[in-house]
Parts: structure tokens; C-alpha cells; sequence
């Protein structure tokens, strides 16, 4: 690494990280006010107060990062110009685009990193700290979930299931029986239906328990349902008795993932990774506008990092080269139209007036040109 692309290193890193720190350190005293006395009351420990805010920075990173991009680039390139640094390094042979890479590529990693948190970091933790804040800071484990139907639209199979704790994939793989009711039976903890192309039951089957082990749903007692060919009504027992396999018995053709059923009980895409997302409109008939907008976004968000910074680099130059209160009212107008307008396209691509994918680019796209024009006139 040159000793020209660690100085401009210096200059970016050192007003990013602090613009980053500021914006978090913000957001977390402004949320302490009104929730410290909800600590106190539950007299939660410091380590499950840090994981809370770490869980709601994450979940807000897609906005704080751009926003630090944004003042970082425009405050070292203002300085860079002021002092005459970028005039006397170009004089010096160094091309426009070779001083602008180390800003280029810390814009990218951003964007990566962005990307990373949002896949990774902040589903799992967001939603801890949601559930940790709708129980009032005391229970962070949410209760099992009664009377649950899945529908895997891909099999034209529906799953009814009694009682399943969704919290996890790991305790969604296991569905217990429920407790008896009033005559002391206990109803079944699963039932899953088969219908055919015009929407009739052809198959089905009802179990007191059901265990996904080693890839494969394990259902124990399991009871065979008949149905009426002609209009897919279940016959009842007295029409013809119920095929009975005791035991536990595997069923190979359930191709359903505890996963699965968790994600489409999500009722929030921001705690689902863009993996997950996929696969619950895959199992949904392609889901709602909404969740295909989800979707879209999740990858194209990220990206205002690198849009954002292009747009910055000649506003910055212009301040220090002319009127600072030009530059930076160019630049506050830019970041507020854009996040204007993607707001806008995004109660029209989650309403289905806009196309989801279309909805969730078209932002990055234009600030991108609009940018790369600015970018464009300073080579």
C-alpha cells in the first residue's frame, strides 16, 4: 500500500468511524431515556442490555452507515480541497480516479459489511430484542404458538399444527401433543393434507407427535385419512375405519423444514435473512408485494454506501473550493431526496403499484447517474 493511499485512508477512516460512533451513540442515549426506568424495573443485567441495543443498532445499520459515508466523504474531501492537497497530488501525476479509489473501496466494504449484518447479525438479534421489549424487559422466550396453518404451495400440502414453539429452528423441529381438552382427550398434534390440481384432499395424515430428525419428519402413532374422490371430503370413521401405523414412522415425502414453517409464522421480513425470504415466497405462491419488496431492498440497500460516497467526492470539492454552505445544503438536499424518494417507491412497491424489484434499484439507480455525472466533470 502507498504511502499517498494510507494518508487518504487516514482521512476517510478517521471521520467515518467517528460519524458512526456519533450517530449509535445517539440513537442508544436517546432510546435509554425512555426505557432506563423499564431496566431498572426489571432489573435486567448490563450484558442483556448491551445485547438489546446491539440488536436495534444492527437492525438500523442500513441508515447509519450511508449517513456516515456521506459526512465522512464530504468533510475529507473538503478538506483535501481547501488545503490545496488534492491540486498539489495532481499536479504531481496521480490521476483523479487513483486518489478517489481508497474511498471507492472503503464505500464498497461497507456496503459488504451492510450486506453481511443483515443477513446475519441482525435478524437473529433484532428479533431477540423485540420479543425482549414486548415482554416488558422480563422474558426474552416468546410462548408456543397454538392452532398454526402452513401451506407449501409448491406441494399443495397443509400442515395444522396444534402447538409448536417458533423460536427457533431447533425447537420448531419438534411438535409435542397438546394438553387434553375438557373429555380428556388429547387432540392431534399434526394434520396435514394433500389436494390435488382442482383442489381436492386426497391425502392425509394425523399424529400425536412429530420430530424432524436427520432430515426427515418422524411422526409417532400415525393415523391415514380417507377422502372422498369426488369431492375431496374427509370420510368419517364409520365409513371406513382409519389406517393406524404405531410407533414412530418416518415420512420421506413431507419435504417441509422446521424453517420452513418458522418463516412463514414471521410476520416481520426485517428478522428473516434474504435466504429465508426467498424461501418463503417460494413456499407461498411468490408471496405478498410486500414480501417480494423485502426481498429486493435487502440487496439493493446496502449499496447507498457506495452511492452516496460517489455523490459526496464532487460536492466535497466544490465546498472547499467555493462556499462550505453550498456544499453542504447540496449534499443534506441530495440525502434527504433520496431517502425521500426511496420511501415513497417503497409504500408503492409493497402496495403492488410499483414493481417490487424495480422499486427496491430505482433509487440507487438514478442517485448513481446523477453522481457519476457530478464524478465525471471533476476528471
Amino acid at each position: 500500500m502507498s504511502l499517498i493511499t494510507r494518508y487518504l485512508l487516514r482521512q476517510f477512516l478517521g471521520p467515518l468511524l467517528t460519524c458512526l460512533v456519533a450517530f449509535n451513540g445517539i440513537f442508544v442515549l436517546f432510546d435509554l431515556s425512555g426505557h432506563l426506568s423499564r431496566f431498572l424495573d426489571a432489573d435486567l443485567p448490563v450484558p442483556m442490555i448491551l445485547k438489546y441495543y446491539l440488536g436495534v443498532v444492527s437492525t438500523y445499520s442500513h441508515w447509519f452507515l450511508p449517513a456516515s459515508c456521506m459526512l465522512a466523504t464530504l468533510y475529507s474531501m473538503w478538506q483535501l480541497s481547501h488545503h490545496s492537497e488534492l491540486t498539489a497530488m495532481r499536479a504531481s501525476g496521480i490521476s483523479f480516479h487513483r486518489l478517489t479509489l481508497p474511498f471507492f473501496c472503503t464505500a464498497i466494504a461497507a456496503s459488504l459489511l451492510t450486506f453481511a449484518n443483515g443477513e446475519w447479525l441482525a435478524p437473529p438479534l433484532g428479533a431477540w430484542s423485540d420479543r425482549l421489549k414486548d415482554s416488558g424487559f422480563a422474558e426474552t422466550h416468546p410462548g408456543p404458538a397454538e392452532n398454526v396453518f402452513f401451506t407449501n404451495y409448491e406441494a399443495n400440502r397443509t400442515w395444522r399444527i396444534a402447538r409448536i414453539d417458533l423460536s427457533s429452528d431447533e425447537t420448531a423441529a419438534h411438535i409435542a401433543a397438546p394438553e387434553p381438552g375438557e373429555d380428556g382427550a388429547a387432540p392431534a398434534a399434526v394434520e396435514i393434507k394433500v389436494r390435488n390440481d382442482e383442489g381436492r384432499n386426497v391425502w392425509g395424515v394425523r399424529a400425536d407427535r412429530a420430530d424432524f430428525l436427520d432430515g426427515n419428519w418422524w411422526l409417532t402413532n400415525p393415523r391415514l385419512m380417507a377422502f372422498d374422490e369426488a369431492d375431496g371430503m374427509e370420510l368419517p370413521d364409520t365409513a371406513v375405519r382409519p389406517v393406524e401405523l404405531p410407533g414412530n414412522v418416518p415420512f420421506p415425502e413431507l419435504t417441509e423444514k422446521p424453517r420452513d414453517i418458522r418463516i412463514a409464522e414471521q410476520k416481520d421480513n426485517a428478522h428473516l435473512s434474504s435466504r429465508e425470504m426467498l424461501r418463503k415466497m417460494r413456499t407461498s405462491r411468490a408471496g405478498s408485494a410486500e414480501d417480494r419488496y423485502d426481498f429486493w431492498y435487502r440487496i439493493a440497500a446496502p449499496w447507498a454506501c457506495l452511492v452516496i460516497t460517489l455523490f459526496s467526492i464532487p460536492a466535497g470539492i466544490t465546498t472547499g473550493r467555493q462556499s462550505v454552505f453550498k456544499g453542504i445544503l447540496l449534499v443534506l438536499v441530495t440525502f434527504f431526496s433520496f431517502y425521500a424518494f426511496s420511501l415513497l417507491l417503497k409504500y408503492l412497491g409493497q402496495h403492488g403499484v410499483f414493481p417490487a424489484a424495480l422499486a427496491a434499484w430505482l433509487p440507487n439507480l438514478v442517485f448513481l447517474a446523477i453522481g457519476g455525472a457530478m464524478y465525471r466533470r471533476l476528471t
